[in-house]
């Protein structure tokens, strides 16, 4: 953390574990029943705030139901188009899209470009709430769909996204941004049906629409069952081995990973580090999954809007008070390396060391935090209840240990989490895991820019960075674009 900045990396992770048991076959792909039926997988799942893709940004559940517009291929880690046939631009700021053509619902109605406009209009309007809204920050119109005194709307669509026919539409940004056709495959950008606009509420408990898998039940608090749709028009790449998806629901990590060793839980994703040694004895080396995208990052962020929090020194004393090394080989068994950078080394514009204040030094902290006029107030620390509980905890005691001040911990459920965090509620600093939705650095760095992009913890603003971020969306050139992040991020 640098004197400006207002996250701590705590620890960056190095690969995803997941783990996944009886119903699987060697290969991690989901066996037949005994019956010889359906193929069906189960995995753990906290109760979702809502399964409509625009609704909840990170929802697998939403990933299985939607066929974005482009889509990444896990093969060769490279984006494709899917719904779309080409997504195409001669300047970064005006973008032609051209759908593929006879793709249906789920209710086997047409997939037009008017279901993407409808879909992406309803999702910038900011009286709706929906969590998706931030995607569509930088869309020409955006802001007629949010007012900032807080009035009603003057108009139901935003004048960037225009509709030519059925299978062609042309969105139009604010300013060039060369990551465009990759924010086509995130959930906020899912098309809806015309359907769904006549009843959200009925809507909301029963989903439509155009992915690999589609909707059967939510018994909420209990579970939510996708089952596989014939009729996906995306190759099989695209879908997935299992004939039906369970989601099982659970408030925390350990009563899912008891019924996974009593064969009642097929996959448990995002394994604590903590758990991993104890799986392997249990259930064998064969049960666990590396995933060495080196995508996702652990933070402990702290708003720019929390009074007692505002002093740069006594961030700065927060930070070097961790020690990122011993967390990450003896809590996290080698699972994951301390982070020294907002982003994660896999991405081209890390830069080894750019947070000099990632260094444990507490006996320069104490003496940071004492010129600074100390800290007499407590560190609220929130977090996610159903997971990484250890680890917050050897952050929480290090930094009380360390700098002689009081921690409390708070945590909650995911969804409420989110929520506080997205709507600038936090007591304290929040826990948590961040991770891309596509590979780039401004996944991590729009965080810091002045208003966000739907995700903002911290209320950081600072013009430079603006500017820097802006630049470097609107450089087609691969190498000059990495460069500009590095800047920001600096």
């Amino acid at each position: 953390m640098r004197k400006h900045s207002k996250a701590l990396a705590a620890a960056a992770g190095a690969v995803t574990l997941m783990m996944a048991a009886t119903a699987c076959s060697s290969n991690g792909q989901p066996s037949a029943g005994q019956d010889g039926g359906e193929r069906v997988l189960s995995f753990m799942s906290t109760e979702p705030k809502s399964i409509v893709p625009q609704k909840e940004p990170g929802s697998q559940l939403g990933m299985a139901l939607c066929a974005n517009l482009m889509e990444i291929n896990l093969d060769t880690q490279e984006f494709e188009p899917l719904a779309a046939k080409s997504v195409t631009s001669d300047d970064a700021k005006v973008w032609d899209i051209e759908l593929q053509e006879g793709w249906t619902f789920h209710d086997g109605t047409a997939v037009t470009a008017q279901s993407f406009a409808d879909a992406w209009n309803a999702t910038a309007t900011g009286s709706n709430a929906w969590q998706g809204n931030g995607t569509f920050v930088s869309f020409e119109g955006y802001k007629d769909l949010n007012p900032e005194d807080g009035s009603k709307p003057s108009t139901k669509t935003m004048s960037g996204v225009k509709v030519i026919d059925d299978t062609h539409m042309q969105v139009t940004l604010t300013a060039p941004n060369r990551d465009f056709p990759k924010i086509l495959s995130t959930n906020p950008t899912c098309p809806m049906p015309e359907s769904a606009f006549d009843d959200l509420d009925a809507y909301e408990q029963n989903p439509v629409s155009n992915g690999p898998y589609k909707f059967v039940s939510w018994d909420h608090n209990q579970q939510v069952v996708l089952e596989k749709w014939d009729d996906f028009q995306g190759a099989q790449g695209f879908s997935g081995g299992a004939d039906q998806l369970v989601a099982k629901i659970y408030t925390a990590v350990d009563p899912a990973y008891t019924d996974m060793t009593a064969g009642n839980l097929d996959m448990i994703r995002n394994v604590p580090a903590t758990m991993v040694d104890k799986a392997k004895n249990q259930l064998g080396e064969q049960a666990l999954y590396e995933v060495k995208t080196s995508s996702k990052q652990q933070t402990l962020q702290i708003p720019e809007y929390v009074d007692t929090l505002k002093s740069p020194a006594l961030r700065k004393a927060i930070s070097m008070s961790i020690d990122r090394e011993a967390i990450a080989q003896s809590l996290l068994k080698g699972h994951s390396e301390p982070s020294d950078s907002l982003v994660p080394p896999s991405l081209d514009s890390y830069v080894e060391g750019s947070c000099e204040a990632c260094e444990f030094n507490p006996e320069e902290a104490k003496k940071i935090l004492a010129d600074d006029g100390g800290f007499d107030g407590t560190l609220i620390i929130e977090s996610d209840s159903a997971s990484d509980q250890q680890l917050v905890q050897a952050i929480a005691k290090q930094i009380q240990d360390n700098l002689g001040i009081k921690v409390q911990m708070k945590p909650m459920l995911g969804t409420e989490l989110s929520e506080r965090r997205n709507s600038q509620k936090l007591e304290g600093s929040a826990f948590g895991l961040w991770g891309w939705s596509y590979k780039s650095p401004d996944q991590y760095l729009s965080q810091y820019e002045t208003g966000g992009d739907g995700n903002s913890a911290t209320a950081y603003s600072n013009p430079e960075v603006d500017k820097l971020v802006k630049a470097a969306r609107a450089e087609m050139d691969d190498a000059k674009s990495t460069e500009l992040f590095k800047q920001a991020e600096a």
